[in-house]
């Protein structure tokens, strides 16, 4: 595999980062204009051919920018795993403490903890606990407002995800990722045709209750924030233990 440079790897995080944030090809003349990165507009162009040419890039219309591949989406999120985790740790903290104290049934603690996740990750959230049959979903308005969703066919493809995994949920329910956040992308979601989608799994224990976390929503999610709000989670559970 080719290794990429120092160069190439801060272009493609901003073509990332900038596809993420506005759901639109990223062109060099936008980079030039937008970050000072100390190459010509020529050497811009240069390089994402380079990325596209590498498969990390792909450019939906000859005249249009460019847009991550599954494979630029991988480099981005094992870039951000090697991060230190600090934000949201507070807020999560501070929730989870406000939930604890106010809600004395363990069912709508569970649901209320899941609304909270799906609000702060604008993603489609489940929360299941197998021992109680219990599989909660909250999220719906946050997911369905991303821009992939204006087409009705991307909508009906979601929500087919959406069942199969929920038939197919306890195969991710396994003692040896009990600690491990999951992270499938576009074709490297197992149970699903089509890949326009991606999601975040993660064994936990809540309320002394062993169970499972999901986020899932389009390719262009803010994984940066969501890697760090369940890595968060479990790190403040696992202290609670």
């Amino acid at each position: 595999m080719e290794e990429l440079t120092d160069r190439q790897k801060n272009i493609l995080e901003i073509v990332i980062r900038e596809h993420i944030e506005n759901a639109l090809p990223i062109s060099s003349k936008f980079i030039e204009e937008e970050y000072d990165i100390g190459v010509s507009p020529a050497t811009i162009r240069a390089e994402l051919y380079n990325l596209v040419e590498m498969g990390y890039l792909y450019q939906p219309h000859t005249s249009a920018g460019r847009v991550p591949t599954d494979k630029g989406y991988r480099f981005f999120v094992d870039l951000l795993s090697e991060k230190e985790i600090k934000r949201l740790e507070n807020k999560i903290a501070d929730e989870f403490q406000r939930m604890q104290a106010e809600i004395v049934s363990r069912a709508l603690f569970m649901k209320e903890f899941t609304r909270f996740l799906a609000h702060t990750s604008s993603g489609l959230t489940f929360s299941y606990f197998p021992r109680e049959s219990l599989l909660l979903k909250e999220g719906w308005e946050e997911v369905l407002n991303d821009p992939e969703f204006d087409d009705a066919t991307r909508v009906r493809d979601f929500m087919g995800m959406v069942s199969e995994f929920e038939e197919s949920i306890d195969s991710f329910f396994t003692d040896e990722k009990i600690d491990s956040l999951q992270i499938y992308i576009g074709s490297e979601v197992p149970f699903i045709r089509k890949h326009d989608f991606s999601i975040l799994i993660a064994p936990c224990k809540i309320l002394r209750r062993r169970g499972m976390l999901a986020i899932m929503g389009p390719k262009r999610m803010a994984y940066d924030k969501n890697i760090q709000l369940v890595e968060s989670i479990i790190k403040m559970l696992q202290e609670k233990k």
